[in-house]
C-alpha cells in the first residue's frame, strides 16, 4: 500500500484544516490523525476537510471517511468540509457521509461554523477553493430514494429489494466492525486488473452453495443489483446488494434496508513487491437489534466463511494455494438506538414468512441445488 502523505494546517489551539490528496483510495484513516495530533497535540475540536483538490475516491475511500468520522465523534470532536463539487455532494450523499459530516460551501462558512474565523490570523478564510476535474463520475451510482430491480432470472427471488433504500455504516444499529480478508497470489503474472476482472466475472461461481448471486444483465456497474438468494442457519434470506463503485481496480457492494448489515464491501486489487494481492475489505453494522444478536451468537463466523470461501475458490480457480489471512478491527463499540425500528425492515424475518406463505418455491429452489 501507498503510504498518504498529508498536510493538517493548524488554525488556532483547537482547529486544523486537513488539506486532502488528490486520490482517496485507502480505507486507513491514521494518517490524518496522526497529522491533525501533530498540528494540534492533545486539544484537538474541529477537523476540517478541504476536498477542493480531490479527483478521485473509491470505497475504500468512502470507509475511511466514515471511520475518520466515528472516531472524530467518539473523541468529542466536529468533522466538517468544504470544497465539494456536485459530484462529491452526490457522493456523500448515496454514502450517507452527509448524514455524519458537516458540509459547507467554503473555508469561510467553516471556520465561522467552528467559531474560528476571529482567530485565524493566518489564514486566508475568503480563499475561494478551486475544483479540481475529478475523474469518477461515471464511477459512482447515483443517489437513489428507492432501488428499483431490473429484470431478473426466473428462478431468482425477488424480495426485500424493490422499493428498498441503500443503507451504509453511517446508519445500522450494532456495534461497527471492519474485516480485511486478503489473498495473495504468488507466481503468478497478473495485474490487479486482471484479477478483479477475474473476480468480477466469476462472482457469482465463487460463492459457497448456499449462497446464489445474480447479477443484473450489465454486470459490475454502478448502480445495478445483485440479487441474493441465500440459506442461512436462521433460514432462507431474500435479499440483495447495489454496486456502489466501481472501476478496473476496485468494486463496492452497499446493502439495502433489511440487509443483515448495514453497510458495504469493496474488492480490490494491489501489487505487492511484485506479488498482486486480492482484497476484501468490509465496514458496517448489524441492521436491527435481532441482526445484532445474531452475529455475536453465529452470524459473525457465517459471515466470515463466506468471504474465505470467495478468495479461497479464487485462488483455486488461478491455481494458487489458497491462504485467506483475516483482520478485524471493532471500529464502533456503540449501539445506535434509533435503528431499533430497523427491524420492521427485517429481511430474514420476511423471507421466513414468505417460505411460509409459499413453501413450494422453497421446495422447488433445494431441490435445483
Amino acid at each position: 500500500m501507498k503510504k498518504i502523505e498529508i498536510n493538517a494546517i493548524r488554525v488556532s489551539d483547537q482547529t486544523c484544516i486537513v488539506e486532502m490528496p488528490e486520490k482517496i483510495t485507502e480505507y486507513n484513516e491514521t494518517p490524518i490523525v496522526i497529522a491533525c495530533a501533530q498540528a494540534i497535540p492533545g486539544n484537538l475540536r474541529n477537523i476540517i476537510l478541504d476536498f477542493g483538490a480531490v479527483k478521485h475516491v473509491n470505497g475504500l475511500g468512502a470507509s475511511m471517511l466514515v471511520k475518520l468520522s466515528t472516531e472524530a465523534k467518539n473523541r468529542g470532536q466536529y468533522l466538517s468540509v468544504y470544497g465539494l463539487g456536485d459530484h462529491y455532494r452526490n457522493v456523500f450523499q448515496v454514502t450517507g457521509l452527509d448524514m455524519t459530516i458537516r458540509i459547507y460551501d467554503s473555508r469561510e462558512q467553516a471556520l465561522i461554523a467552528s467559531g474560528e474565523l476571529s482567530a485565524a490570523s493566518e489564514i486566508d478564510a475568503t480563499k475561494r477553493t478551486e475544483l479540481g476535474e475529478v475523474t469518477d463520475i461515471e464511477r459512482w451510482a447515483d443517489p437513489v430514494s428507492k432501488i428499483k430491480v431490473p429484470d431478473i432470472p426466473a428462478v431468482a427471488v425477488n424480495l426485500n429489494v424493490e422499493g428498498r433504500r441503500p443503507v451504509g455504516p453511517v446508519e445500522g444499529f450494532g456495534q461497527m466492525w471492519q474485516k480485511v480478508y486478503q489473498q495473495r497470489l504468488p507466481g503468478l503474472k497478473i495485474k490487479p486488473t486482471e484479477a478483479i476482472a477475474v473476480l468480477k466475472e466469476n462472482f457469482p461461481a465463487f460463492q459457497p452453495p448456499e449462497n446464489r448471486f445474480y447479477p443484473s444483465a450489465a454486470g459490475i456497474q454502478p448502480g445495478e443489483i445483485v440479487l441474493i438468494n441465500s440459506s442461512t442457519p436462521g433460514g432462507p434470506l431474500y435479499t440483495a446488494v447495489m454496486v456502489l463503485y466501481s472501476d478496473d481496480e476496485s468494486f463496492t457492494f452497499i446493502t439495502p434496508q433489511g440487509h443483515p448489515e448495514s453497510g458495504w464491501v469493496s474488492f480490490n486489487a494491489y501489487d505487492e513487491g511484485g506479488i498482486t494481492v486480492v482484497q476484501i475489505v468490509g465496514l458496517a453494522r448489524a441492521n436491527d437489534p435481532v441482526y445484532e444478536a445474531a452475529f455475536r451468537l453465529i452470524g459473525a463466523k457465517v459471515q466470515e466463511k463466506i468471504w474465505r470461501h470467495v478468495l479461497s475458490s479464487m485462488a483455486a480457480y488461478l491455481k494458487v494455494q489458497p491462504e485467506v489471512e483475516v483482520q478485524k478491527v471493532r471500529v464502533d463499540t456503540r449501539l445506535q438506538w434509533s435503528g431499533v425500528k430497523n427491524i420492521w425492515y427485517n429481511a430474514q424475518i420476511r423471507s421466513m414468512v414468505y417460505t411460509l406463505l409459499h413453501p413450494q418455491h422453497w421446495i422447488s429452489k433445494r431441490s435445483k441445488k
